[in-house]
């Protein structure tokens, strides 16, 4: 048996970089023939639809609630949705309060007006879920809200929330609400915000170079919107015992997040966090429901997280 001997000599490894020195031209081929491509990233994944993240979790094919859909409905009943509506006026009162400012062709019949007091004053049926866009920070009682969303749904229910984060709306230079004023709210009962929650949202409440403030850039300069005469005029009106529009409750996401922790913990709520979305653009969202599994996280890391919420490098300016 005989071997085949490679007729072609060798070159020594001197010998192939003096080859490449006298030609270059040769060097990019061999590299190439060398090196393997780096194969592209793979694509991002895709965005979700604010709508999708609000619904995703929810059972579409029962009966839900919108509470609060103002002038443009989440889940409007033209498209189909088996949703009945509250909201404080009737659709003419909406249509009025929003004819001069916002498009009211989306307005549809509200089916439960809400009067002063519980919402389970004013709605006496149930529902496998109820959706509630940019309403809890306006309600009087926290736990109040809560709890009657929790005696409106069914076995299983769930409850959806889409929430400002205040780092990046016009509450951004409040105070977050604290679990101590959650608590003494819902034993005192009051029926509208009081007197020192008005105060705060309008003395506190910014704009940004003169324009309204919803977005996570903090460049440019704030104002404050209203000044100390509007504030106090406001504040009169409220200890009259006259309900005034007021973000009345303050949270970024995971304060938020332990705030609902402790309230479940404590006893003053049976609903537990089921599904949570992180801040996109300048809001939140969160599902809760009776048989949530809660954060998956503990009470210390939610602390830690909460806290680091507040820190921040911005070269904040004030005009």
């Amino acid at each position: 048996m005989t071997s085949e001997v490679d007729p072609r000599p060798r070159r020594t490894p001197a010998q192939r970089v003096a080859r490449f020195l006298r030609d270059p031209r040769l060097l990019v081929p061999a590299i190439r023939r060398r090196v393997r491509p780096t194969p592209p990233p793979p694509p991002p994944p895709p965005v979700e639809s604010r709508l999708t993240v609000i619904t995703k979790d929810l059972p579409l094919e029962g009966l839900g609630l919108e509470i609060g859909p103002s002038h443009s409905p989440l889940l409007p009943k033209s498209a189909g949705h088996n949703v009945r509506t509250a909201d404080h006026l009737d659709q003419a009162g909406l249509i009025a309060k929003y004819e001069s400012y916002k498009p009211t062709s989306k307005i549809e019949v509200v089916d439960y007006v809400l009067a002063p007091g519980r919402l389970t004053e004013s709605i006496d049926d149930r529902f496998d879920y109820i959706v509630a866009s940019h309403v809890m920070e306006h309600t009087v009682c926290l736990v109040s809200f809560l709890q009657d969303c929790e005696a409106l749904l069914e076995p299983g229910g769930v409850l959806s929330l889409a929430l400002p984060d205040k780092r990046y709306c016009f509450d951004r230079f409040r105070e977050r609400s604290s679990l101590g004023r959650v608590i003494d709210v819902f034993r005192l009962g009051p029926s509208v915000h009081t007197e020192g929650s008005v105060l705060e949202h309008n003395l506190f409440n910014v704009d940004r170079d003169g324009q309204g403030y919803w977005s996570q850039d903090a460049s440019g300069t704030f104002r404050f919107r209203y000044s100390k005469e509007r504030a106090l005029e406001t504040a009169v009106i409220a200890v009259q015992g006259e309900y005034v529009d007021t973000h009345n409750w303050v949270m970024t996401p995971h304060h938020l997040r332990l705030l609902l922790l402790d309230l479940y913990e404590l006893g003053f709520i049976g609903l537990r966090e089921k599904t949570f979305h992180d801040t996109l653009g300048h809001e939140f969202f969160i599902t809760l429901s009776v048989d949530g599994d809660g954060a998956g996280i503990t009470r210390e890391e939610l602390v830690v997280r909460s806290a680091r919420e507040l820190m921040s490098s911005e070269n904040l300016s004030f005009g």
